[in-house]
């Protein structure tokens, strides 16, 4: 559930994580409350909006393949280290600002190495990559419990 507080203030909440956006005047925080209520302020900040959605976009898509117990696709990316169009500037140890044509982001390793190859993807990209494998998830287990295949 998504409750836009202001302008330039988003939460999203579920029983299990929440996740508040919001900006001041030049970044996009990303707040997250986890199921057991511990707060963990700024862990991402993005120069602008889309960024920040496509992050979102992808962090809850990881999290959906991670429970459906597909292949990680953020291992790859990192594996393949910062994208070749993106400037990575230390900040802290393992703390990176990405520097790109769609804007900036400040990020923890590992998830700066995989956002680095996501900054320039649409939401819809971002989906389509999120929901490889998905179609065949529990074809091949005949013990299955996907609610979506019928007996």
């Amino acid at each position: 559930m998504s409750d836009r507080l202001s302008d330039n203030e988003i939460r999203y909440t579920s029983s299990e994580y929440s996740v508040h956006l919001h900006e001041d005047a030049e970044w996009w925080f990303v707040d997250t409350v986890d199921d057991r209520g511990q707060l963990r302020e700024n862990v991402a900040r993005f120069s602008t909006f889309e960024l920040a959605e496509v992050f979102l976009v992808w962090h809850w898509a990881s999290t959906a393949r991670n429970v459906l117990r597909l292949t990680s696709v953020g291992r790859e990316l990192y594996l393949r280290g910062i994208a070749p169009n993106v400037e990575a500037i230390a900040l802290a140890e393992g703390i990176y600002e990405l520097r790109s044509a769609e804007g900036r982001a400040v990020l923890l390793e590992p998830e700066a190495t995989i956002f680095s190859h996501l900054m320039s993807k649409s939401i819809n990209e971002i989906e389509t990559i999120g929901k490889a494998g998905v179609d065949s998830w529990g074809s091949s287990d005949p013990h299955s419990t996907n609610p979506s295949k019928e007996d």
